[in-house]
C-alpha cells in the first residue's frame, strides 16, 4: 500500500502542474453475471440515449448525447474488432428493417438477432456525455461520462452481464487516492472520449463473454 507520506507528496507534486487530473467515479458496477451460457454470435445494437424515448430530455444535454453516440459506436467497433463471433449492427442497416422491427425493445432485438443470426444481443444506453472545457493541463471543467450496457440472450431476453459507468474527472487534490488512475492518465484532464472508452474497457472486462480468445 502506497504510504501516507507518498499520497500527500504526489498531492503537492500535482498541486505544482495546476492540480491535473484524477478521477472519482460516482457509480462504477455490474450485476453478476450468467455463466455457462453457449453464445454463438453477439449482435451489438447502435448505441441509444434517453432522448430516444424520453422526451424531457433537456435540448443542450441531448446535443452533448448527439455528440457523443458516435464516438461510443466507434469504441464499440474497436472493442470487438478481433472478434468473428460478433455482428455490429449500423444505423442504416436498422432503417433497413424499419419496416419491419416492432415497438417493443425485446421483440425488436429479437427480429435484428434473428436477421444477423445471433442467440445474444448488446444493447448501450449513452446517458451522458460531457466533454472537458480547456486543455489538458488547464481545463475549465472536466470530462463526464455515464452509460450503462446489458448483454441478453435472445428469445427469452435473460441478462447474460450488465454494468453501468458514472464518471466526473476530479483533481489530484479533490481525491489523493486516486493517484495510480491519475498517473495513468499522464496528471492529465482527459477527453470525454478517453473517460468512455476506459469505462468500456473496465466495464466489460468484468463480463467473461467479451473475452477475446487468445
Amino acid at each position: 500500500m502506497v504510504s501516507i507520506l507518498r499520497i500527500f507528496t504526489s498531492g503537492l507534486l500535482c498541486l505544482a502542474l495546476l492540480s491535473i487530473g484524477c478521477s472519482k467515479k460516482t457509480t462504477s458496477s455490474s450485476v453478476p453475471e450468467v455463466s455457462d451460457y453457449a453464445v454463438t454470435c453477439i449482435g451489438v445494437l447502435p448505441a441509444v440515449t434517453p432522448y430516444d424515448f424520453d422526451d424531457n430530455v433537456p435540448a443542450a444535454e441531448e446535443k452533448q448525447l448527439e455528440d457523443g453516440i458516435p464516438v461510443l459506436d466507434r469504441l464499440l467497433k474497436q472493442q470487438f474488432i478481433s472478434r468473428t463471433d460478433v455482428r455490429l449492427v449500423s444505423d442504416s442497416q436498422i432503417s433497413g428493417m424499419a419496416e419491419n422491427l416492432p415497438a417493443q425493445p425485446l421483440a425488436r432485438a429479437r427480429v435484428i438477432a434473428d436477421r444477423l443470426s445471433c442467440n445474444t444481443v448488446l444493447e448501450t444506453t449513452l446517458r451522458r456525455y460531457r466533454d472537458r472545457v480547456g486543455g489538458e493541463l488547464t481545463a475549465r471543467e472536466p470530462a463526464s461520462v455515464a452509460f450503462d450496457y446489458r448483454l441478453i440472450t435472445i428469445p427469452d431476453g435473460t441478462v447474460l452481464c450488465s454494468g453501468t459507468f458514472d464518471e466526473v474527472q476530479k483533481s489530484i487534490m479533490e481525491n489523493l487516492y486516486n493517484f495510480k488512475t491519475a498517473s495513468e492518465r499522464g496528471f492529465s484532464w482527459v477527453t470525454a472520449e478517453q473517460l468512455l472508452k476506459e469505462g468500456l474497457q473496465e466495464r466489460f472486462a468484468e463480463c467473461s463473454y467479451f473475452a477475446v480468445d487468445e
